[in-house]
C-alpha cells in the first residue's frame, strides 16, 4: 500500500481561516496504516501546512504516486485530504452546472502562475484528471478521503 496523506491547518493568506486538527487527523491515518495495519511509512508521503503548497501536491501526485517504480499495477493506494475546500469560477470554456468548479486549497492559495495572473485552488478536473493518470498506470485500486 502507498499513499498521499495531505493535511493543512495554517494557511499563508490572511483570508483564509485556519483550521484546527486536520493535521491530526493526517497523524492518525498515518498510524492507523504503519501500527495497525503495519505498512511502512516509507510508502506514503505526508504534506502539512507550509509543505502542502499547490506545486507540491501536484508533484507529489505526479512523482510519488504516478511515476513511482515502486508501485506495482494494482497495488493499493490511499490518497487522505484534511483542509479547506473551495470553489472558483470555471475558466471560459468549461462546462460547470453553477459556473464555478469544486477546489482543494492547498496552502499557498491563491497562487500566482507563470503569466502572473492568480488562480485558486485545485480543480476538481486536475484531481480528476491525476486520478485518470494514477488509476491508468497503477490500476484502480484506488482510495481517496476528502
Amino acid at each position: 500500500m502507498f499513499g498521499l496523506i495531505i493535511g493543512i491547518d495554517k494557511y499563508k493568506s490572511d483570508n483564509i481561516r485556519n483550521l484546527r486538527d486536520c493535521k491530526g487527523d493526517t497523524h492518525d491515518m498515518v498510524d492507523c496504516l504503519s501500527y495497525k495495519y503495519h505498512i511502512r511509512p516509507s510508502h506514503f508521503l505526508y504534506l502539512a501546512d507550509e509543505r502542502a503548497t499547490h506545486s507540491a501536491i501536484i508533484n507529489a501526485f505526479q512523482h510519488h504516486l504516478i511515476e513511482n517504480n515502486s508501485i506495482e499495477y494494482g497495488d493499493a493506494i490511499v490518497i487522505f485530504y484534511t483542509g479547506h475546500g473551495g470553489r472558483a469560477v470555471a475558466p471560459k470554456g468549461w462546462i460547470a452546472g453553477d459556473h464555478n468548479v469544486k477546489t482543494l486549497c492547498p496552502h499557498d492559495e491563491p497562487t500566482v502562475g507563470h503569466d502572473g495572473k492568480k488562480f485558486f485552488g485545485i480543480p476538481d478536473r486536475m484531481i480528476g484528471g491525476l486520478l485518470r493518470m494514477l488509476s491508468h498506470t497503477k490500476g484502480n485500486n484506488i482510495v481517496c478521503v476528502v
